[in-house]
């Protein structure tokens, strides 16, 4: 038998009007793309240029005079909570936002500019529809004045910086010296604010070595500190006063940089006196 052999259909050749349509097909593909082309390459011009900077301006100015023309105008800005800070500092910071749209001030910037003013703790900037702006400011408490370079600042019990003062201001308030007080400041002056008696008597507060205090009180006696216990030791120092009113009498300085034993030296002795017992040289840092 023989074999049959399939015949190998042929393809039809295009008609006139298939090839036409394919050339056609052909240069739409290439002309989409090159019209992309030329828009990226005007974008980027575009960019290059600041027109599109210019456009946003240009909008967000629109958008702000439709809202000012609907009503949305800053009229008023209230001000809650200043005590120390000046309503001109207040508004200083917030910029020029009477006669802006109400819609288009930033929230957020306004309440990180106040908040840069040296008496504001924190602070709430919040809109009033439809013309107001509220700023609720909360202040810092001042609690010692810092002294660096000869220059005396006030400063919060957290030891951020309020304002400059001159020698004679919050004289009620112990001057905080030496290197990297500011910084360490906070640990001792919570504990002064629990041991009121003590806190009232503090004169200076001196950082020694960048690692302990000495605290000088108005009466001129000397109190030596610890590093590490500070707070337990000016605890201690509450309850002696309290029970025997140690700092009424006249002593030239108190040591209580050793937990187990303090030293107390009163004034015109040649040697230490041992509350505890006796302690070494306490002259010693």
């Amino acid at each position: 038998m023989r074999a049959l052999k399939k015949k190998k259909s042929k393809r039809p050749a295009p008609s006139a009007i298939e090839r036409v349509a394919g050339i056609f097909e052909r240069y739409t593909v290439a002309g989409i793309a090159g019209s992309a082309a030329l828009l990226g390459l005007i974008a980027i011009v575009l960019w290059a240029g600041g027109y599109f900077g210019l456009m946003g301006r240009a909008i967000d100015r629109a958008a702000n005079e439709t809202a000012i023309a609907a009503g949305l105008e800053i009229r008023r800005v209230l001000l809650r909570g200043a005590h120390q800070t000046a309503h001109e500092e207040v508004l200083d910071a917030l910029g020029p936002v009477v006669g802006a749209s109400l819609l288009h001030l930033s929230l957020d910037e306004a309440r990180a500019r106040i908040e840069n003013l040296g008496w504001v703790r924190s602070a709430a900037v919040t809109r009033l529809y439809p013309d107001t702006i509220s700023v609720s400011i909360r202040e810092r408490e001042p609690a010692a004045v810092w002294q660096i370079d000869g220059d005396l600042h006030l400063i919060d019990a957290e030891g951020a910086i309020i304002r400059e003062v001159g020698a004679y201001e919050y004289s009620n308030l112990p001057l905080i010296v030496g290197a990297g007080a500011q910084e360490a400041a906070s640990g001792i002056l919570s504990a002064l604010a629990r041991e009121t008696e003590i806190g009232k008597r503090a004169y200076a507060l001196i950082r020694v070595g960048g690692r302990r205090w000495n605290m000088r009180l108005r009466n001129n006696v000397d109190v030596k500190l610890p590093e590490r216990a500070y707070v337990e030791a000016i605890a201690d120092l509450g309850i002696l006063q309290e029970a025997q009113g140690l700092l009424d009498q006249e002593i030239e300085y108190i040591d209580l940089r050793d937990p187990e034993r303090m030293v107390i030296r009163k004034r015109g002795e040649a040697a230490p006196t041992p509350a505890r017992a006796m302690g070494g040289d306490p002259a010693n840092g």
